[in-house]
């Protein structure tokens, strides 16, 4: 719910703080580069150390960032507690999918997945909704009170609940030692590519920041592979992508999220400034493509379970493109009801696609790279969905001009059109997966 409940409450920032949208802008960024970059360490360390035990710190941590956030008095403090939040939640995320795993058998784990990705889908569609409600009673603080005892509840189940598994991980313990190059040359390549991904939309290809964030991410990408190669303890275990369901699962993760990361940016854009309805009622349409994951994720993990998870992902991913192509073709005086259905129909690719994705990447692993594998998981997802936004915000600012509604309508449909077609990649990696 993080993400779009920041979103609804940013105009309130601006005006607390006396700040301008560009500088607003990095209390989210702050979240997904703070979440980001300690990922896959945070995964290698779980590994080794216990995976219970750092989900439990980061559902500890994860509360007292949001406490810091609701009390900030500038700017500066409030993006300080998203760096902490985010480092909460980047010991949970990579730890989920693992924990989850380890918890199921092969038989059930789609079924678990799908439960996982339903609840997930759920957050997301609510967010703006909630996150309007508690600004309409109280301010913008209240997006991050509110969510503290919540976090405390999940603490306290996964201390009360969740099986211990330090012995399960002790193993290899010994002699272990943080690979402090490698997490730094990760830092640099996580970092560089956001940046350059972030920026690119905004101040193009061409400006000099962001050609030195390329730049930059170039260097540093086949040291890092270098390091990691020689490294006792990498933080980024290269074996895994020995496998190829593996590293197709992965790739095709991050090619659906570009999907899903271009379209939640252009959506508004398309519903508010192209079609003039309120943002409450925006609200209302796009909910479908959401929620739709509380009846469909639960299916596509027991059908992957039974027929495998190749055959799933292909249908989920290419309905999600489907969906997405089909709705660039709607006039703008089109019944809203046709918006709803197709809406509803790109919506459900992604809620048959992810859970018979993960599923198939999380099964191929090592149980001793379960959180790392896991880590790799989130990552592509927000990478994929970063790089999405990026070039969804670059192709809708070229195409828009100064052309008003039609404009904005015209800009979308490019912008939808350019994203899904880099997108249909994923379904390349997918046939070349296996049977899985």
């Amino acid at each position: 719910m993080n993400a779009g409940m920041v979103n609804i409450g940013a105009p309130g920032m601006m005006e607390d703080f006396q700040t301008s949208a560009s500088l607003i802008v990095w209390v989210n960024l702050a979240f997904v580069m703070g979440t980001t970059v300690p990922l896959l360490p945070i995964s290698r360390i779980s590994d080794v150390f216990g995976r219970k035990r750092l989900y439990l710190s980061g559902a500890l941590i994860v509360p007292a960032g949001l406490a810091l956030s609701a009390i900030s008095q500038d700017l500066t403090q409030l993006i300080m507690a998203r760096i902490a939040t985010a480092v909460g939640s980047s010991m949970i995320l990579a730890n989920d999918n693992a924990l989850l795993t380890q918890a199921f058998p092969t038989s059930e784990r789609g079924k678990a997945q799908g439960m996982i990705n339903m609840a997930f889908g759920l957050g997301i569609g609510l967010s703006f909704f909630l996150g309007g409600i508690l600004i309409d009673m109280f301010d913008w603080r209240a997006l991050f009170w509110a969510r503290i005892p919540a976090h405390l509840l999940l603490a306290f189940s996964v201390w009360r609940f969740v099986r211990d598994d330090t012995r399960d991980t002790s193993e290899g313990r010994s002699g272990y030692s943080i690979d402090y190059i490698g997490v730094t040359l990760l830092a640099v390549v996580m970092v560089g590519s956001l940046l350059a991904i972030n920026q690119a939309g905004r101040l193009g290809l061409s400006s000099p920041f962001v050609v030195a964030a390329i730049a930059t991410t170039a260097l540093a990408l086949p040291v890092l592979i270098i390091m990691e190669r020689r490294a006792n303890f990498p933080v980024i275990q290269l074996n895994l992508f020995k496998s190829r369901v593996f590293s197709s699962g992965v790739t095709a993760q991050f090619f659906a999220q570009m999907a899903h990361g271009g379209w939640n940016f252009l959506a508004p854009f398309l519903l508010i400034t192209g079609m003039g309805y309120s943002a409450s009622i925006a609200g209302l349409i796009l909910l479908p493509f959401h929620t739709i994951r509380l009846v469909l994720s639960p299916i596509s993990g027991a059908l992957s379970d039974r027929f495998g998870t190749r055959s799933t992902s292909l249908v989920g991913h290419l309905t999600l493109l489907c969906g997405l192509i089909v709705l660039t073709s709607l006039r703008t005086d089109a019944p809203i009801w046709q918006y709803l259905v197709v809406i509803t129909i790109g919506g459900a690719g992604l809620s048959i696609f992810l859970p018979a994705n993960n599923s198939a990447i999380m099964g191929f692993v090592p149980k001793d790279s379960l959180s790392s594998a896991s880590g790799f998981l989130a990552t592509s997802r927000m990478i994929g969905n970063s790089m999405g936004m990026a070039l969804a915000a670059a192709i809708y600012s070229h195409v828009l001009g100064s052309g008003g509604s039609e404009g904005a309508v015209n800009a979308v449909s490019q912008g939808i059109t350019v994203v899904a077609t880099v997108s249909a990649i994923g379904l390349v990696a997918i046939i070349l997966r296996g049977r899985g």
